[in-house]
């Protein structure tokens, strides 16, 4: 498995796009996280975050209860391919001043979804490994010591 499907071990949180944002925002809390993938039917039409609510809704004064999660998301969705690596995610979530991505198969169904946050904690522990690696290297005296 590619280092970053093991990134998007929970299961994709998603919601309709006639959902009205209330109810998306209370899927987010429940959930516990800063993004849901909109679908229509079953494919993905855009990405609802966090930051969508601010700018779009509390910014703009729309009321949450009968506002469609399709008028505010963001759309079309960057994304991943589950082959890729932390670095790569990292980078398009940088360049494209994102902090979720969701991860395709081959046939660009989504399989997964990372947040920065997941990213840059295994890139820091990758890090950490690699360093205790080198240390070890540098202490280690050799049999004649």
């Amino acid at each position: 498995m590619a280092k970053l499907l093991r990134n998007s071990s929970r299961p994709v949180v998603s919601v309709q796009e006639k959902t009205t944002v209330e109810d998306a925002v209370k899927t987010m809390v429940e959930h516990r996280i800063g993004a849901v993938l909109v679908l229509r039917g079953s494919e993905m039409a855009g990405i609802f975050s966090e930051r969508d609510v601010l700018d779009k809704i509390v910014l703009a004064r729309r009321d949450p209860a009968t506002t469609p999660v399709f008028a505010v998301m963001t759309s079309p969705v960057v994304s991943a391919r589950g082959s890729g690596d932390d670095a790569e995610a990292a980078e398009t979530m940088t360049e494209h001043h994102i902090r979720h991505l969701p991860i395709l198969d081959e046939e660009r169904k989504v399989v997964g979804m990372v947040s920065l946050r997941h990213v840059m904690e295994e890139r820091i522990a990758d890090l950490e490994h690699e360093v205790n690696v080198l240390e070890a290297y540098l202490g280690y005296d050799g049999v004649s010591g």
